[in-house]
């Protein structure tokens, strides 16, 4: 399950990189911007929501 939650910070990471790249530039990729940042939060929340359920 660890494994799990670090994938899906590293995707958010990259997400997050994404779109702040594609904010900076002006090219859009298949996506606005903020599509990648709520990607990252999503990704966060859901890794964060993993990690509880584990606590338990």
């Amino acid at each position: 399950m660890r494994n799990v939650c670090w994938l899906l910070i590293g995707l958010a990471a990259v997400a997050f990189g994404i779109g702040t790249t594609l904010a900076f530039t002006g090219h859009p990729f298949l996506l606005p911007p903020v599509g990648y940042w709520r990607g990252a939060v999503g990704f966060l929340l859901f890794a964060i929501a993993l990690r509880t359920m584990d606590k338990s």
